[in-house]
Formats: structure tokens, sequence, C-alpha cells
């Protein structure tokens, strides 16, 4: 009899960190507690400015969060048994102690699945603020988001003049554009503040270059590549309902709201559906918060932007604006995005969500995490197909079709021809995790 699949049983033997040659032990070795030290010293620098004459109560709950997060550091460093999380009247709070009790309390920080301990990692995090009076909206990474935006504006700036050209002229070939927007979208992702903790401006320009040559030097490094498959579908759709799980705020949503943009004015979309995370999520997810900031950088001239740069930026806040106002981009978030389950588990977690997202007629997901939670972050063969991958979005009837844009930063992958892995493996150890290739894969869907 075949084991039930569960966050602790996935259908591939779970990435752990007890691996120490993987990339999960990396993670929680190295990048987490830079990760943790950075929201300490971002909480220490806004406690800083405080008047505690006037403030008094609001300086305190400062020191106590950095000694509460300080804390969470010390035990995942020792590599300290789990704990459950303290209810802090959030919704969630019973998902994540439900799974924690059910499958993970006799676990420590690496004989965990690393899957779980990554989330459960920043849900602590969001307990310690949610619990204090002053703090429970703050979002200790807010403050790297909004210097990636200011580090981005040259790129930010070519973009919004490409997307005015391409509107000004309807006589552009659309394939082409369709595949150069989409990967504009999916090397977007390379700006992954959880992965890239030291990250300069000059190494973020580099990144985020988007000039003919780079991009088709990029493809070169799509290990598997189904945008032909979609635009064949993509061609015959006109005014449908296209779904975005969004990944990094930044420069990547921003890659990502110029293909929205292009999608509804080449008509192949009527509404967008922008899915967004609830909480502060892996460093540099997408919040409302995040989104209204990028576009308030837009309008308000604070990037630093010529007049005549400004004239462009200006002009797609107006049409963005009045897409959210008019309806044709629909802002949602739902605590299933942050929640530790694989998306395998979408429908019996969060049914609402699986029947409303059933309704269109393609879900895009973005980034790694989105990919990981697609395929359920386990050791799959790399030649596995996709499709056998992706749990209730190939089995469910009503499942949309999807899109992955992926950068690969973690080792999973699968959908792989064979003989790729073992070539990447003998030039560079770290291929699968480095965010130097991507997939780019599609499911038909059930619909």
């Amino acid at each position: 009899m075949t084991s039930p699949i569960t966050p602790a049983n996935p259908p591939r033997p779970a990435l752990k960190a007890t691996d120490e040659k993987s990339f999960a032990f990396t993670s929680t070795t190295y990048r987490w507690p830079i990760i943790i030290t950075k929201a300490i010293d971002d909480i220490y620098k806004t406690r800083h400015d405080i008047d505690t004459s006037k403030e008094p109560e609001k300086a305190k709950e400062g020191k106590d969060i950095m000694d509460s997060i300080a804390l969470l550091k010390y035990e995942m460093q020792r590599k300290r048994q789990l704990t459950p999380i303290e209810d802090d009247g959030e919704p969630d709070i019973n998902t994540y102690n439900e799974v924690f009790t059910r499958y993970f309390k006799e676990e420590n920080w690496y004989s965990a699945s690393w899957l779980f301990t990554e989330c459960y990692l920043y849900r602590r995090i969001r307990s310690i603020l949610a619990k204090t009076k002053y703090w429970r909206n703050y979002d200790p990474f807010f403050r790297q988001k909004e210097e990636i935006i200011k580090a981005s504006f040259a790129a930010i700036i070519e973009l919004a003049k490409r997307i005015d050209e391409l509107i000004s002229n309807q006589n552009h070939d659309k394939k082409i554009l369709f595949h150069e927007l989409a990967q504009i979208s999916l090397w977007g992702n390379a700006t992954d503040l959880s992965l890239l903790t030291n990250l300069n401006y000059n190494d973020i320009n580099k990144l985020q270059s988007i000039d003919a040559k780079a991009l088709e030097q990029s493809e070169n490094k799509i290990l598997v590549n189904d945008l032909e498959k979609l635009w064949n579908k993509l061609s015959h759709y006109q005014q449908k309902r296209i779904d975005f799980v969004l990944d990094n705020a930044g420069f990547e949503l921003y890659g990502d709201l110029i293909f929205a943009d292009w999608l509804i004015q080449a008509g192949y979309a009527s509404e967008i559906y922008l899915h967004i995370k609830a909480i502060p999520w892996f460093v540099s997810d997408t919040t409302s918060n995040d989104f209204n900031l990028l576009l308030s950088s837009l309008k308000n001239g604070s990037l630093s932007a010529s007049s005549d740069e400004k004239i462009y930026l200006e002009k797609l806040a107006k049409r963005w604006q009045e897409y959210i106002e008019n309806n044709k981009w629909i802002l949602k978030s739902d605590y299933f995005w942050t929640s530790p389950y694989s998306y395998w588990h979408l429908k019996e977690q969060a049914p609402e969500l699986f029947t409303d997202i059933s309704k269109s007629s393609l879900v895009i997901f973005k980034g790694d995490l989105n990919y990981r939670k697609l395929v359920y972050d386990c050791k799959w063969p790399t030649t596995t197909p996709f499709k056998e991958a992706i749990g209730l979005f190939a089995t469910e009837k009503s499942a949309p079709p999807i899109l992955a844009l992926r950068t690969s930063k973690a080792d999973v992958i699968v959908g792989l021809p064979e003989g790729i892995e073992e070539r990447l493996s003998a030039l560079e150890a770290d291929w699968m995790y480095s965010g130097k290739y991507a997939v780019i894969q599609f499911n038909e869907g059930n619909q």
C-alpha cells in the first residue's frame, strides 16, 4: 500500500539540511544566519530613530524583537528541536501548528524537510512581530526591497521606453515580443534577495541587462523552453483571464508587470490576477506594500531619472493605475501561498482558491520557491517529466494550464533531457542552484 503524500513524505525523498552536500545544508548553515542578522540590523536602524522619551513602549518592543530574532538564530545554528509557533492571532497559525504537530514535532532545523523549515523560519519572524503592538505591520525586509528599486533605475527606465514604443507601434511581430517579454520576466528573478545576500549596485546592473544580445546569451542557459508550446495556445487567446503567482518585489515585479501590461495591450488578456504574499516572505517576495512602493516610485519621481525619462515612467504608472481602478489588474492574497504546504495540496487546503484559480486560462508561476512548491521540493530524477512532478495541476479535471518561469536556485529540477545533468555536473558542481540556469515549463491542464 502506498503511503500518503505529506509534507514529511513527498513523492520522492525530501531535501534536508542533514545532507552536507546539498544546497539545503548551505542555506541553513550559511545563508539563513546572514538573512536573520540583516533583519536584526534593520530593526536596530529603525529603533535607533525612535525618540525614546516620546515612544518608550515602541522602543522597548524593538529591543525585545531583536532579542527574540537573535534567539531564533541561536536555536537554528545549534540545531535545536523545532517548537510550535505561539498563537499570534494570524489566520494561518493553526495550519502551521497542525503541520508541525503531525509531521515535525520530533525534528530539528536540519532533520525536518527543508521546504518546511524555510517556511517555518519566515513564519517565526512574522510571529515575533505580529505579537507586538507597535511593530505588528513592520516588514524587516522592506528597506532592502526599497534599495533594490533605487538600484534598478537604469533597467526600469529602459523597459519603460521599450513598452511605450511597443504600445505606440502595433506592427511588431507579437510572437517575438512574447518571447522577449517572457524572458525578461524570467530573468528578473536573478535579483532574489534571499539568495544574493551580498549584492551591490554593479552586480544588480549586470543581472538586469535587457539588451537583445544579453537576452540571446541568456537563452542558451534555458535548459527547457516551452514558450513555443504556450505561444501556439496563447496566439488563439482573445480577452482571457491570466494569473501571475508573483515572486520577488522590485525589478522582478516590474518585469512581470511589463509582461502583464503587454498581454492586456496585445489583446490576449482582459483581466490579470496578480497573486501577492499576505506577509513578508523569503526576504523579497511581493506584498501589497511592495506593489504600492513600485507604483509610487514610478509616479513621484523618486528614481534618478531625467525629465524626459520621467515622462515614460509617469505614463506607465498612470496606465497601470487605470488597470487597477478598472479591474483589469486584480491584486489577490491568500495565506496558502505562505503556508508550509506544497501546491500538490492546494485543493484540499484552500478549496476556494483552487476553484477561483481554475477559472484562469493560464497561471504563470514565477520564481524558485513557487517551482519548489509545484514539484514538492524532493529528489526527483532530473529527467522526470514536468507533468508527473506537478501533482494536482496535472491530475485534477479542472486544473488550469500552468507556466513555470524559474531560474534554478535549489537542488530540485525536473523535465530535463537525458544527459543534461551529467554534462553540467561535470562542469559546475553548483549548476542546479547557482541561478545561472533556468527552465520555462508548460502544462496544458485539464479544463
